[in-house]
């Protein structure tokens, strides 16, 4: 990609939290070795650039309404307040970089998300993250949609399954997102 290419660009770091990404967590996913590496290079990309970064993590507040997500996942809900919760140490937004709570699969539903994009002129989005088969395909589908153009970052993205990360990224491409590798970001 040619650097005027990430003009009016933001990047999405969705839910590098020690509940996805520390050993013993209730959902360890156990990651590939290059996915801390790849989004870290494209977090300092970005800083070098002084393009916009959102930092996301998810977690609700004990006695909230958790709506069907408390529905489905029941006792492995992650709550504020709570270790697993914060995002792992090396992923850490800087002074000036948003980061927002949600507590649905999608970074822009009951957040503050596209207002904050639509006040930096942000007109297209890479996503890198975890995981990619809720909240990174939930946040890119809820962008498409509010006609952004979305790029996902296949190799700084992952599932607790390689074929639900890979199914995403199959269905992302038909339609969605573009389909990129960490190089391809940073190169520009």
């Amino acid at each position: 990609m040619k650097s005027e290419t990430l003009d009016g660009t933001a990047l999405l770091v969705i839910d590098m939290q020690r509940y996805f990404l520390s050993k013993g967590a209730p959902a360890y996913i156990s990651p590939p070795a290059t996915l801390l590496p790849n989004v870290c290079s494209l977090i300092d990309s970005f800083r070098a650039t002084a393009r916009p970064l959102v930092f996301t993590r998810h977690a609700h507040r004990r006695g909230s309404d958790t709506g069907e997500m408390g529905r489905w996942w029941r006792n492995r809900l992650l709550w504020e307040g709570t270790r697993n919760a914060e995002l792992i140490p090396e992923i850490q937004p800087a002074r000036g970089e948003l980061l927002i709570t949600k507590t649905r699969y999608s970074a822009f539903e009951e957040t503050k998300l596209a207002a904050y994009l639509k006040k930096k002129r942000v007109r297209k989005i890479v996503i890198c993250g975890v995981m990619t088969n809720f909240c990174v395909e939930t946040t890119a589908r809820h962008a498409f949609m509010k006609d952004f153009e979305v790029f996902v970052v296949s190799d700084a993205c992952a599932s607790s399954d390689k074929r639900y990360h890979k199914a995403s990224l199959l269905n992302l491409a038909h339609g969605f997102a573009r389909i990129v590798k960490t190089r391809e970001i940073v190169a520009t």
